[in-house]
């Protein structure tokens, strides 16, 4: 059942496509939809003659920052842990909005908490401090050591901006990784890629936060890297990248600053990794895996689960996983088959709300020329069906993420039957923190609502 917020009205009728029956009708204040939602298309369907309804009576989500107060998203003992929050992107604004009738917190099923979530993580209530957080699941946390985290990131963004080794290829338009690392560098830069690890892994120590933000950023700088290289000269650039990383060189060769400080970072990984747990060296590795993996073939997309078994590697679940596992020092075995269904359910979500995060920013970049293609699922939905609109595809999209998180709680109460461990449970809420985290980091990022979702109100920063 979905909720679809608006004005009080009187509407009420019956649909049916083969066994699917849908049903519309009015509560108090709300339109209530609902469908059993196993057919993509009778879905679209009804939502495109529920888009058409609500546009005649005007039934608009409502955003308005006037609700803002940022003071209540965490503790006020605990404030002093969280640095700024100065944007508030939804990307469900002005559209009709299908939120779900409830909410959901990572299970208690461990007889202990995780010493690692206690020690280096505050608790955020993003609904209480009234930001667009788009997701039913409510375990929001943020890591302590936000500066160890933003410090290291501007470190190496300085280092690759600064590197001149002749490794630093040049090609179309000179771009190089130096450019791009320069451009991240704008004022601004502690609300865009920082925010990132802050959020998705919140129980790190201060040592690996700093470590699981380097891997991020240059994961965040390849991937920015890839988009604007021609795909002839992607495996140049893609092999230089792991050369980097492996600390590969001449015998001979002088290192540079920026080669130098990686192969620290890879060093310290695998030393982290004598200190407990082996996340480090499966997150070396899965950071490699999603290098080689970043554009698809030229025949596009047949079907939406195309789309997103593509997109699952495309968009680093394997390293954000391992980077997980690595944060709270873990063993557990990310190929257990008792988690292979739930850390797929992962790997959809990071990619489908990325997605809708950053559809309106892609859009642009392609109409501006500065891309040529579009990988987005709103694209994909568009085309798959026959849906036109941008907001009726964004709809379809939430509905389907608001239908993963559903199994994600489903899954997690059929794992609850297999008698795990206090450490498998505290893998599983890891890896949700990262679900959780990047939905946080789309919002509060500059990254893609851009100046619009600037929050503009006097006091309402927590600082």
């Amino acid at each position: 059942m979905f909720l679809v917020a608006g004005r009080a009205q009187t509407l009420s009728w019956w649909e049916s496509s083969g066994s699917h029956v849908f049903k519309a009708y009015t509560v108090s204040q709300s339109i209530i939809v609902t469908s059993p939602f196993s057919q993509l298309s009778a879905y679209t369907e009804l939502l495109s003659r529920i888009l058409s309804f609500g546009s005649s009576l005007g039934i608009l989500a409502e955003r308005s920052q006037s609700g803002l107060d940022l003071r209540r998203l965490v503790s006020p003992s605990e404030s002093n842990y969280l640095p700024p929050i100065e944007y508030a992107y939804d990307p469900l604004a002005s559209i009709i909005t299908l939120p779900p009738q409830t909410f959901w917190y990572f299970p208690n099923f461990a007889t202990r908490k995780n010493p690692c979530t206690v020690l280096n993580s505050i608790q955020l209530d993003p609904h209480a401090a009234g930001l667009p957080y788009r997701s039913s699941i409510r375990s929001t946390y943020a890591n302590k050591h936000w500066t160890s985290n933003r410090t290291e990131t501007l470190r190496l963004l300085k280092l690759l901006a600064s590197d001149d080794s002749e490794s630093d290829i040049v090609v179309d338009q000179g771009i190089t990784l130096a450019k791009l690392a320069k451009k991240q560098l704008r004022p601004g830069v502690q609300h865009n890629i920082a925010l990132a690890t802050q959020y998705m892994y919140p129980s790190a120590d201060p040592e690996r936060i700093k470590l699981i933000s380097a891997l991020m950023l240059l994961y965040f700088v390849f991937d920015d890297k890839a988009e604007e290289t021609p795909d002839g000269t992607l495996d140049i650039f893609r092999d230089d990248f792991i050369r980097r990383l492996e600390g590969r060189q001449d015998s001979n060769a002088t290192l540079s600053s920026l080669q130098s400080h990686i192969k620290s970072i890879v060093e310290s990984i695998k030393l982290e990794d004598t200190r407990g747990g082996n996340g480090g060296r499966e997150m070396l590795q899965a950071l490699r895996n999603a290098f080689q993996c970043v554009h698809t073939d030229e025949g596009g997309f047949k079907s939406v689960n195309d789309y997103l078994h593509f997109r699952r590697s495309n968009v680093g679940a394997e390293f954000v996983i391992a980077a997980a596992k690595f944060s709270i020092k873990s063993d557990v075995s990310v190929s257990d088959a008792r988690f292979s269904h739930y850390l797929s359910l992962v790997g959809d979500h990071l990619g489908l709300f990325n997605d809708l995060a950053s559809y309106d920013k892609e859009l642009r970049a392609l109409l501006r020329g500065d891309t040529k293609d579009m990988i987005n699922i709103v694209d994909v939905i568009k085309r798959l069906t026959w849906l036109e609109g941008t907001a009726e595809a964004k709809s379809v999209v939430w509905a389907l993420q608001l239908q993963f998180e559903k199994q994600m709680m489903e899954e997690l109460e059929r794992l609850r039957r297999n008698s795990l461990t206090d450490e498998e449970w505290w893998f599983l809420e890891a890896v949700t923190s990262t679900v959780t985290g990047n939905v946080m980091y789309c919002m509060t990022t500059g990254r893609y609502g851009g100046e619009a979702a600037r929050i503009r109100i006097t006091g309402s920063r927590v600082s």
